[in-house]
């Protein structure tokens, strides 16, 4: 599978984007130029629209919808449709850098910042050509820069804003993931630190393992490390990974186990078990 990069018009996702795509496409519209009255914003913010609904793996490309966002979404019965609730933000940031329709995020929290503590914009940019050229793939350095900042305004807020609205553009702001690192003043570089996560509730991070989840046993460092892993997307570090997996083991002693033998941890999860059970207490519904 080859990388795919921008498709966002460089637009950042906001906040009520993801419902409106869903919406429109669940009462039988597309993404073609009727959209533009119907959604009620320009053609280039339909596409991105249309780009956000996929990146965020809550519409397939053949149009089939994720059970999940239904689950989130629906105005009918959905858990949390408009957004409200942090969990659902860090699930959708799991969701956006596991469909690994937008690249940069599965490259940027997969791989490329266990390489370094801090980054410029030159130095993903030098990374992300460098992928692409292992891969024999065509590329744009207009359109991997273009990437670059839209990845970064999802998760920064903007120093400088003209509105109230532009203060709340990036989805993922308030997850804390990405700091700004300064020098005299001016921003040098950035980084994405290992850390405790207290925003990230522990039965979020247990429905993103179920997510990933492909055997009945799991290591602790897969769980810390391995491709995406909640260690690897959500930057834990291993103190606040393993206050997670207590709290859930605690609350679900039929369907987890957690043993250290022989040096050897793992997390054992028994047949049966759903991640809806997880979110339906999550949400206290």
């Amino acid at each position: 599978m080859g990388y795919s990069f921008a498709g966002h018009e460089t637009f950042t996702c906001r906040n009520y984007w993801l419902k409106k795509g869903l919406d429109h496409v669940w009462s039988g519209g597309n993404f073609t130029n009727a959209a533009i009255k119907e959604l009620g914003v320009g053609k280039n913010m339909v596409g991105a629209i249309k780009f956000w609904t996929r990146a965020f793996g809550l519409v397939e490309f053949d149009q089939r919808f994720s059970e999940l966002a239904k689950y989130i979404f629906k105005t009918k019965g959905g858990k949390d449709p408009y957004l409200e609730d942090q969990g659902t933000i860090w699930l959708l940031h799991y969701l956006l850098v596991t469909s690994e329709v937008a690249s940069i995020y599965n490259l940027v929290f997969n791989y490329f910042r266990k390489t370094r503590l801090e980054f410029s914009r030159e130095q993903l940019l030098n990374y992300l050509e460098s992928e692409c050229q292992s891969k024999q793939q065509k590329y744009s350095v207009n359109s991997l820069k273009k990437d670059i900042g839209v990845f970064l305004n999802n998760y920064l807020l903007p120093e400088k804003t003209k509105s109230i609205e532009n203060d709340f553009m990036g989805l993922l702001y308030e997850l804390d993931l990405i700091d700004r690192v300064r020098k005299d003043g001016n921003i040098q570089s950035y980084r994405i630190v290992n850390k405790e996560r207290k925003s990230l509730p522990d039965k979020i991070a247990l429905v993103c393992i179920l997510l990933n989840l492909d055997n009945t046993s799991i290591t602790f460092n897969e769980l810390l490390t391995s491709i995406n892993s909640v260690g690897s997307v959500f930057a834990l570090n291993s103190k606040y990974l393993m206050e997670c997996i207590e709290k859930f083991c605690n609350d679900y002693p039929d369907y987890l186990v957690y043993k250290n033998d022989a040096g050897v941890q793992v997390l054992q999860v028994k047949e049966g078990f759903d991640l809806y059970t997880v979110l339906n207490e999550y949400y206290g519904k």
